[in-house]
């Protein structure tokens, strides 16, 4: 009896060898993800990040607006900072976008990844100063934990080589997954040289970037750029779940998108130049004028909220209204008018600043006023890099960060200055600290990128804003 029960043990652990694969294989999971499903995932996490560091930070920092409560930001106590630390996940994909597209041999999506690869880079190394770069997200491939912080001066260098290196890559053909540019790697390849160029003017103080501009512009059939409007690097929130923007309703919280008040800056500067962005942009709150705040203010210095200008509210209700705004054809419009006037490039820049005006205009779908250039627009020679850098922060509303990362290099328009009530001895702050997780898990390296920077300080100067 034992001998037979033995033996019937053995068949049928057996049979159950044989069938465990099989039983354990789920039939409907993919063998591996695929290009496209991550580049759907990798531009909708970067677009989310992108916009709720704009409306949370670069509204404030650059002063379009102003918090009237938790207002950390506003006074410049700033701690610790992790906001845009999460892009590492998203490189990550990006990464795999990359190895996809060399492994399938379909080089658009290998140019694509170094070109999400380089946009979300010159974030981080523009908000931090030195970051790993070389060694991150090597932790499964190398066994690196542990990431080395490179320079920034080598980030930039190896953010402009992929830039270099993507616009080889392109091939014209459509790819499939793609939520930015729908498909048309024309557009992708003009955003990564739109890019480059960005990232040139931003190098431009540290390093001599003339002859690589001058190239640019030179062989538009080699290097396109932004041509109009709609060539733009803008991710649109259809207003579908789950394709909303993080602070548009369902999803968002009225209460955050509210404590936000245009600052006199943004309101005063609009009303200077007679300008009807300001009714696109902005709600007078049910009063007959406009009104902002100084930046640095505190509700008990201002007073009752409700008595100022809130922002268009509609890019709350309206889930499918707000989006990401990475780079625009008028922002190219604005580095090629600094170009041309500080003599990098050999052409016209008043022609380059009037069609940044009209470009964000014709953005956001407001008519440019006949006579908007004989007034406070008008052309000033003497005052080119202010009127230039005045018209390019209106222009990156909804970009604001980048407006920050602009104004530490130039530091214009003149008057984004400390407020009355800020905490870092009149001096508006350069850097975010490193995330205090990084102390604990990669102390060495940490301490060897604070201690050649100057310190992990927000008032550290990174390499091209020396």
């Amino acid at each position: 009896m034992r001998i037979c029960f033995f033996l019937l043990s053995l068949l049928l652990l057996h049979s159950c060898t044989d069938d465990f694969a099989e039983i354990n294989t789920n039939p409907n999971e993919a063998e591996r993800v695929t290009g496209d499903l991550l580049l759907r995932t990798v531009t909708f996490d970067l677009a989310s990040n992108h916009v709720n560091n704009v409306q949370a930070f670069g509204d404030v920092v650059a002063q379009y607006a102003a918090n009237y409560e938790f207002n950390d930001i506003d006074i410049y106590q700033w701690g610790a900072d992790a906001r845009f630390w999460g892009l590492y996940a998203v490189i990550q994909d990006a990464r795999d976008i990359q190895a996809y597209g060399v492994e399938t041999g379909q080089p658009d999506y290998e140019a694509v990844a170094l070109t999400l690869q380089a946009y979300m880079f010159s974030i981080l190394t523009d908000a931090y100063g030195d970051v790993p770069y070389t060694e991150a997200g090597r932790a499964e491939s190398d066994g690196i934990f542990a990431p080395a912080y490179d320079p920034q001066e080598d980030i930039y260098a190896g953010l402009l080589a992929d830039l270099a290196r993507a616009n080889t890559l392109f091939t014209g053909a459509t790819i499939a997954g793609d939520n930015l540019f729908g498909g048309d790697t024309g557009k992708w390849r003009r955003f990564a040289n739109s890019l480059r160029v960005r990232l040139l003017l931003r190098a431009s103080e540290a390093m001599d970037v003339s002859d690589e501009l001058t190239t640019m512009l030179n062989d538009p059939t080699t290097y396109p750029l932004f041509a109009g409007n709609a060539d733009n690097a803008i991710y649109d929130f259809t207003g579908t779940l789950p394709n909303v923007a993080p602070i548009a309703a369902p999803v968002g919280r009225t209460y955050e998108y509210f404590l936000r008040i245009p600052t006199t800056n943004l309101v005063e500067l609009l009303k200077t130049y007679e300008d009807p962005r300001l009714q696109e942009w902005l709600d007078p709150n049910g009063f007959p004028d406009y009104l902002g705040v100084d930046p640095g203010q505190t509700l008990g210095d201002i007073g009752r909220p409700d008595a100022f200008s809130t922002k268009d509210t509609s890019y709350f209700s309206d889930p499918g209204k707000l989006d990401a705004i990475f780079m625009t054809y008028s922002e190219l419009n604005f580095l090629l008018a600094e170009a041309a006037e500080r003599g990098l490039i050999d052409d016209d820049p008043e022609a380059y600043y009037r069609s940044g005006v009209a470009a964000s205009f014709d953005q956001w779908g407001v008519a440019l006023p006949a006579d908007y250039f004989s007034g406070a627009a008008a052309w000033i020679a003497d005052d080119a890099l202010e009127l230039i850098a005045r018209q390019k922060w209106l222009s990156l509303w909804h970009n604001t960060t980048e407006a920050w990362f602009d104004w530490k290099r130039t530091g214009l328009p003149s008057f984004i200055a400390a407020g009355p009530g800020t905490v870092n001895a009149g001096a508006v702050p350069v850097r975010l600290l490193y995330p205090s997780i990084e102390q604990s898990v990669n102390p060495e390296n940490y301490a060897t990128a604070a201690e050649r920077i100057g310190g992990d300080d927000i008032n550290s100067r990174v390499w091209y804003d020396q």
